[in-house]
């Protein structure tokens, strides 16, 4: 390395703390491209300043010993990192993040940082900088719910059966309803509810994620980034809500009943002998609700159901609440604590596999599957 006089280490994803003798003898334009990397400037800092409202036992500075992009979001760059004593954590890198001061950031930390819930993931730390924002939570290592409805739907996929898919569902109810009960006074929203947002622990338990990030962005943008998920009123309003939140929970239902991806648009089913270019399409909430009047209900569920026996009232059950959340009028919408109440009442037992069920695709549940998609 002494001998060494040109280097090139660019666009490589490279992940870590870059040597100071390194970057001082080869510069900076040697490494750029590199978004893991840190150490001096003008790489990022190696540190984190833990929250405040975190009692846990992470007092001071922790250093990044190693870390690895796990992907991109809507709102950032998420890395998984090891900490010098060992901790695993997930780190998001915010974009487009509001140019807001140092002591509006922290109370929006503070606002984060405070609610405690089995199905929240928690905040654990962050960092302030002018130019960089990060956001440290607990590592989920098994992946979201997003990736277990739509990953793989080909040959060999491991049919994602209708307990799970409760289970997971109730979770994300229970953490979106301490969300808006714990700040009832102050409506403040999650602001980003999806399916990629609700990830798996250790043991398949749901917990919801990104609460709150939405609220450093322009509402225009914060909005513009729900995609299918977005409330009606939202297109004129431009603000986000409790009760928006609510609709797009439901579209998260309708996504886990119909196995249907809420970004995509659908054909209406009212006028299927149109020639397919001049076909009306609708979003996913258009297209249940299009389908159930047409009494095609069966139409709407997920073939993966479909296998099972003696569960048609459960999914019937569990539609309508899905379409209670997503009525056009704000102030028709059921709250959370309701909306898990409903789900609650629902009973739901062990499926029993129907008997056309094919049992080559058989496995255990993949509500624990073998995922590096921890992003938190």
């Amino acid at each position: 390395m002494k001998s060494l006089t040109q280097l090139n280490m660019t666009n490589n994803e490279f992940y870590g703390r870059l040597p100071n003798p390194m970057l001082k003898k080869f510069g900076y334009a040697t490494f750029s491209g590199n978004e893991g990397l840190c150490g001096a400037t003008p790489f990022p800092v190696c540190s984190f300043t833990p929250n405040p409202s975190d009692k846990g036992p992470r007092k001071g500075e922790k250093k990044v010993y190693a870390s690895e992009m796990l992907g991109k979001g809507s709102l950032g760059t998420v890395y998984r990192a090891v900490l010098d004593d060992g901790c695993t954590v997930a780190v998001k890198r915010l974009k487009d993040a509001n140019p807001c001061a140092r002591h509006e950031f922290e109370q929006y930390m503070d606002v984060i940082g405070k609610l405690k819930h089995p199905n929240v993931v928690r905040l654990k730390a962050y960092y302030y900088a002018k130019e960089e924002k990060l956001l440290v939570y607990d590592y989920l290592s098994n992946g979201s719910l997003h990736a277990l409805l739509h990953g793989n739907r080909g040959p060999g996929r491991i049919p994602l059966d209708w307990t799970t898919r409760i289970s997971l569902v109730l979770g994300a109810a229970r953490g979106l309803g301490k969300i808006h009960g714990e700040y009832s006074a102050a409506k403040v929203p999650h602001g980003n509810v999806k399916s990629s947002n609700v990830l798996l622990d250790k043991n398949g338990v749901a917990c919801i994620s990104d609460f709150g990030l939405s609220l450093l962005l322009n509402p225009v943008h914060a909005i513009a980034r729900l995609g299918g998920y977005r409330a009606p009123e939202q297109e004129q309003q431009k603000r986000l809500s409790q009760q928006a939140d609510v609709y797009s929970f439901g579209v998260l239902l309708l996504e886990v009943l119909t196995g249907r991806a809420p970004s995509s648009q659908y054909p209406s089913p009212a006028r299927p002998r149109m020639e397919e270019e001049e076909q009306a399409v609708v979003d996913l909430p258009k297209w249940v609700r299009s389908v159930v009047k047409e009494e095609w209900t069966a139409e709407v569920f997920d073939q993966e159901l479909l296998r099972y026996k003696n569960i048609e009232e459960e999914l019937v059950s569990m539609l309508h609440v899905g379409l209670a959340c997503v009525v056009p009028q704000p102030e028709k919408r059921p709250t959370m604590d309701e909306v898990v109440k409903m789900i609650e009442d629902i009973r739901v037992e062990q499926s029993p596999l129907g008997e056309d069920y094919d049992e080559s695709r058989n496995s255990l549940s993949p509500s624990i599957p073998t995922t590096e998609d921890g992003l938190a």
